[in-house]
């Protein structure tokens, strides 16, 4: 349906569900592809490999976004070797609900939430829009939680609604900004079936079901696609930003996350 033969899309966190499935969409449409992993390098090669069956546009990079001269060098490599990035996808982010995170106290993993999810994302997204600004285009993607508007009980929202509605405020301003030349995509998931909730058990998921009015989890396929449509100059007039993807909120409160 799309074809980014002549585009360089750059996605981060690209060894999580919603990562790889956004590569494979634009791997379809012969983008060449800058893909961003961390800790997993051979979840990410395979990837690379998977899509390079039919794409040999593909380029691997490893950075811990935790550590600032790993991001100070995955940004050099970045702008140095591609100075003409069209698409920037922000998918990295820290996974709260991980057994490894669970056990920590809630001041780490504000920290690490905050380094991550906001630091992070904001000094790549400033550094890549001055290379789009310069090309005179260029879209960018954030990635928020529909929670920030609404609000949820329990630390692990707390976290995760400071993160994410930081990023969304930062999504906005920055539309103000660089607008029409850079395209700002915010866009605010629900429940999506990641990796996330694989560690809860089966109430739970079927509390968060019930929570959409879809009755069920939402898919990384979607997601994608919802990237693939707002990259394409068929939404060229469209507003991205704060765009709720999560099967229409019923409104319904839990106890906690």
């Amino acid at each position: 349906m799309y074809n980014f033969n002549d585009k360089t899309v750059l996605i981060t966190g690209a060894t999580g569900s919603i990562g790889q499935e956004i590569a494979r969409q634009f791997g379809l449409a012969e983008a060449t592809l800058l893909l961003h992993g961390n800790k997993n390098v051979e979840k990410l090669e395979q990837l690379a490999c998977e899509i390079n069956t039919k794409n040999n546009k593909v380029h691997t990079f490893i950075a811990d976004f935790h550590r600032q001269n790993d991001l100070e060098k995955f940004i050099f490599d970045i702008t140095t070797n591609f100075p003409s990035v069209d698409t920037l996808i922000n998918t990295a982010g820290l996974n709260l609900m991980s057994p490894e995170m669970s056990q920590t106290t809630f001041d780490k993993r504000l920290e690490s939430i905050l380094n991550l999810d906001v630091l992070a994302t904001i000094r790549l997204s400033r550094r890549i829009c001055d290379t789009m600004l310069k090309q005179g285009r260029g879209t960018i993607f954030f990635f928020g939680w529909d929670g920030v508007d609404y609000g949820w009980h329990g630390e692990t929202a707390q976290l995760y609604g400071t993160a994410k509605g930081a990023i969304q405020g930062y999504a906005r301003s920055l539309a103000e900004t660089v607008s029409p030349q850079i395209r700002i995509r915010s866009i605010s998931l629900g429940w999506i079936k990641t990796n996330w909730g694989k560690p809860q058990n089966n109430n739970f998921i079927n509390r968060v079901k019930s929570d959409s009015l879809t009755q069920r989890l939402g898919e990384p396929r979607e997601i994608a696609e919802t990237v693939m449509f707002l990259t394409s100059e068929s939404a060229n007039y469209f507003d991205g930003i704060n765009i709720r993807l999560n099967g229409g909120k019923r409104g319904t409160k839990f106890n906690s996350i």
